[in-house]
């Protein structure tokens, strides 16, 4: 998973016909501006409200892809509260804002945990030459190769 922009384009493609007709209008668009960066804060300060992830966010103005759909949700919800004409926000609209808070509820509380920003998976490790070693090593304190017959001393087995 990466960090990523939140993109206007994927709110607007995400509105009913109905809902798009509402954004024809520059204040609209200056709204839905507003309210992307507005929601890619409020994403970002509940990652950053759990302590695991405190310092380890993404580049500024991206979130956690996990949470991609999520802050689609929540920013289709407040651009609909700002056009014209309320009946556009139905209750299906509404369980999805609530559905995707309690993500970013879980997320802060550490129930749901996202990539950190500076997560390092899918890079190439670093390898010395001279030992064929790759990284820390995560199976303990014993130098020899777990399940590797013959690496093992013969208390091992």
């Amino acid at each position: 998973m990466a960090w990523v922009a939140l993109s206007v384009t994927d709110i607007q493609n995400s509105l009913t016909e109905q809902e798009q007709d509402g954004l024809r209008t520059p204040s609209a668009q200056a709204d839905l501006t507003t309210i992307v960066q507005s929601v890619t804060g409020l994403v970002r300060g509940k990652v950053n409200a759990n302590k695991r992830n405190q310092g380890h966010l993404g580049p500024v103005g991206t979130i956690p892809d996990e949470l991609y759909a999520a802050a689609i949700a929540i920013a289709r919800f407040k651009l609909l509260t700002h056009l014209p004409g309320t009946q556009l926000i139905t209750q299906d609209r509404r369980i999805d804002k609530d559905e995707a808070m309690q993500q970013l509820a879980d997320v802060a509380s550490g129930d749901l945990v996202v990539v950190r920003g500076d997560d390092v998976s899918g890079q190439t490790p670093q390898v010395g030459v001279d030992s064929g070693w790759s990284g820390t090593n995560l199976q303990g304190p014993y130098p020899w190769v777990y399940g590797v017959l013959g690496t093992q001393p013969d208390w091992y087995w």
